[in-house]
């Protein structure tokens, strides 16, 4: 299994102070680098080569929240169109050998603390940095704004001018650094009613198509759903006693296809209430409306969220809000900014 799919782990609060991360996540990029924090105060550093190709690489250096807590490394080679790695990969810097990285999957690798250590004290200036494989097949990881956002994560956990600081060290206090926040229990979801005979009927309600395009505006367009003669077909759940969620094709393309999603109840004037009009499917068995939108044909990059029905309406539970279209499938980490 590829890990860049990073998991967020249920971290224990503490009675100390929390870091800045805001309760929707932050995101920050400068240059070839990027910033993805969530809730938890987790942070997820990600460099890639340079350029806007698609053989490069891309390094992730993950932290959690709390005193002394380490940063790991993890390397992903682009994998749609470029040739795999000849094993082993080395890590070189300014022509030095730090040795073989650990190999996780075809093209995926982690770091060991001491090279995680070498490449932290050269991220700040103008360093070489290069992963070499067997064959001698060089691939080059870009320095161009890792300082900014080594320095931005640092600022995010208050850990500036401390021991364990990614950049700016210094000798305050350890300790002082705010413990991670607990990620929310998951939302629960009530069990659904099921379809009843007539549910299916209502699609053939005018005032239903209506009331659903009255909550689209021209900043989230659904054309399909007014589309004349050639309106998409509506399709209908029951959720509970009195509403339903409604489904229906907003938009698509060659490489996407975008449904909204509405909740409404089961009677004219049905009320309707938007969820998204770029989702993708609505899972009955987890009460659960899902979102994956690639942003280009390639498939190296992709939006992906999750909505819960938690008895009274649909709840954002995960975002993946950016990743860098650059050869990776599906993009090269996983970013959830947001969480529940």
């Amino acid at each position: 299994m590829k890990p860049h799919f990073l998991f967020w782990p249920l971290l224990a609060m503490s009675a100390l102070g929390h870091a800045q991360v805001p309760d929707e996540g932050l995101q920050f990029s400068h240059k070839d680098w990027d910033l993805a924090c969530n809730k938890t105060d987790e942070c997820l550093a990600m460099g890639y080569s340079p350029g806007d190709g698609i053989d490069g690489v891309s390094l992730a250096l993950q932290r959690e929240a709390g005193p002394d807590a380490p940063i790991s490394g993890y390397l992903l080679y682009a994998d749609i169109k470029a040739e795999p790695p000849v094993v082993p990969v080395r890590l070189m810097i300014d022509g030095a050998d730090l040795g073989e990285l650990n190999q996780d999957g075809d093209t995926s690798f982690s770091l060991s603390e001491d090279q995680v250590e070498a490449l932290m004290g050269r991220l700040s200036g103008s360093a070489e940095i290069t992963f070499v494989d067997r064959q001698g097949s060089s691939r080059t990881l870009s320095d161009a704004g890792a300082a900014a956002v080594l320095i931005k994560m640092d600022e995010l956990q208050e850990r500036l001018g401390t021991p364990g600081a990614a950049i700016r060290k210094g000798d305050e206090n350890e300790e002082w650094v705010p413990r991670p926040r607990p990620r929310p229990p998951a939302v629960e979801h009530p069990p659904l009613v099921e379809n009843r005979p007539g549910d299916a009927q209502l699609a053939d309600d005018p005032a239903l198509r209506q009331a659903l395009a009255k909550t689209v505006n021209t900043l989230h367009p659904c054309p399909d759903l007014e589309a004349g003669n050639s309106a998409k077909p509506l399709t209908i759940e029951r959720l509970d006693e009195h509403r339903l969620v409604v489904s229906t094709q907003c938009s698509a393309n060659s490489f996407n296809t975008a449904t909204g999603f509405w909740v409404v109840e089961d009677r004219p004037p049905y009320l309707a209430q938007l969820v998204t009009e770029a989702g993708t499917q609505f899972d009955r068995r987890y009460a659960q409306i899902s979102s994956w939108q690639l942003r280009r044909a390639l498939g190296d990059c992709q939006l992906h969220s999750y909505w819960v029905w938690d008895g009274m309406r649909f709840v954002l539970s995960y975002r993946n809000g950016y990743n860098r279209c650059r050869g990776f499938r599906y993009g090269a980490w996983s970013m959830p900014t947001y969480l529940r």
